[in-house]
């Protein structure tokens, strides 16, 4: 036995409904009985391209939330930045100070080279999040608007093709009773189809565009997953910085601490602290120095071992600082698919149906027992139709809704 794959099945009910409608239709009226199969052709197209508006949409938000995520991770490089400044300032009072100056020096330049790098690509990412990212974030917003949009007028146009069918089937019956109808229907129908043939055709090359815009979202791929990777390395690098900064606010405070010794054969006693006694050893009493000395070395030893630490740059910052070199150039890229994908939706969804409608398949009343009014079919007029997705909530428009009634 032949297995027949899933996928197969909505073409093979077309086929079956296609068969069923055009053996209702007499074999002396062939005209009529193929605009018959092309409307349900065009039925079987608009629920296949709906489908494939259906999984642009998702791809389209997916590649909104990677932009959301980029945003993020230029706020965490805004504030690594800012962080390793502050940690190299404060790391500035002690490159002056004897027994600390080595340690501090060598970590102070340590982490001045990594805020070079850091501050470098901060001053690209803050340009590229202003110049592409904000507003690509906007733009693919709003296409998830026009592409629901879309859907639900094809939703429409199936349920307008219906009812054509209907009409065709009342044009069928009523040009038998009439004389000289079936003529008269075979004219209408030999007219009809050159329109039904290019609506066709419309829904193809709206395909196209669809999978031409999709395949340039996949390039937004690479720069936000190095923007992702360079967001994990800070967390790590921030991880590793903190005990630097621990290390740098207990270093402060063991300077400030005070030491007393008493000076030999006598009652009284010396105090200072320990910055004191490293930094002007000439101001204290030669006799006590030496073990004053002894007592803040004693002291400061454990922080120093603290401070001989080398912190290594995060990952990534190289990397990312090419993948924004190409961002504006990819950034005009998808807005040229989107405005051509747009104009596509419109051109070929919008007035080639509307003229389908209008000329071709508005049938002459004294054939039709129930003619139907083109606009029935139009969402907003029989039922409501739901014009904001259901994951993201309906943005305010800068510019008017792309699709309109067909009148």
């Amino acid at each position: 036995m032949k297995r027949f794959s899933i996928l197969a099945i909505p073409c093979l009910l077309a086929c079956l409904i296609s068969s069923a409608s055009a053996g209702s239709i007499p074999g002396d009226m062939p005209h009529t009985r193929s605009l018959d199969s092309d409307l349900v052709q065009i039925q079987t197209d608009c629920e296949a391209l709906r489908g494939r508006l259906t999984q642009l949409r998702q791809q389209v938000k997916t590649a909104r939330d990677g932009v959301g995520h980029a945003i993020d991770a230029t706020k965490t490089i805004r504030s690594m930045d800012k962080k390793v400044k502050d940690l190299v300032d404060d790391l500035q009072p002690y490159t002056s100070i004897p027994k600390v100056r080595t340690l501090a020096r060598t970590l102070r330049k340590n982490l001045e080279r990594i805020q070079e790098q850091l501050h470098t690509l901060r001053k690209k990412t803050d340009k590229a999040e202003e110049d592409v990212l904000r507003p690509m974030r906007d733009r693919l917003r709003s296409m998830e608007q026009t592409i629901f949009g879309a859907e639900q007028k094809l939703v429409a146009y199936s349920r307008t093709i219906t009812q054509r069918r209907q009409d065709l089937q009342g044009l069928v019956s009523r040009a038998r009773s009439v004389p000289g109808g079936v003529p008269a229907a075979e004219s209408v129908s030999r007219v009809a189809r050159p329109s039904v043939r290019t609506f066709a055709s419309g829904l193809r090359n709206v395909r196209q565009q669809v999978d031409r815009f999709g395949n340039g979202l996949t390039q937004l791929n690479a720069p936000v997953r190095v923007y992702m990777q360079v967001d994990q390395s800070l967390i790590s690098f921030d991880k590793k910085l903190a005990p630097a900064e621990k290390t740098v606010a207990k270093l402060e405070k063991t300077l400030g601490k005070e030491l007393t010794i008493k000076v030999p054969f006598s009652r009284k006693k010396l105090q200072f602290s320990i910055r004191e006694i490293l930094e002007a050893p000439g101001k204290i009493l030669g006799v006590v120095l030496k073990p004053l000395e002894a007592l803040a070395d004693k002291v400061l030893q454990p922080v120093l071992k603290e401070l001989k630490v080398e912190i290594k740059a995060p990952k990534g910052l190289e990397e990312l600082a090419r993948e924004l070199n190409s961002l504006p150039a990819l950034q005009r890229s998808m807005q040229r698919e989107a405005d051509q994908f747009q104009r596509s939706l419109e051109q070929q969804l919008e007035q080639n149906f509307r003229t389908l409608l209008t000329k071709s398949l508005k049938f002459p009343a004294h054939l039709v027992s129930h003619p139907s009014d083109p606009r029935d079919n139009e969402p907003g007029n029989n039922e409501t139709v739901r014009q904001t997705p259901p994951s993201s909530p309906a943005p305010k428009r800068s510019q008017p809704v792309m699709f309109f009634q067909v009148p």
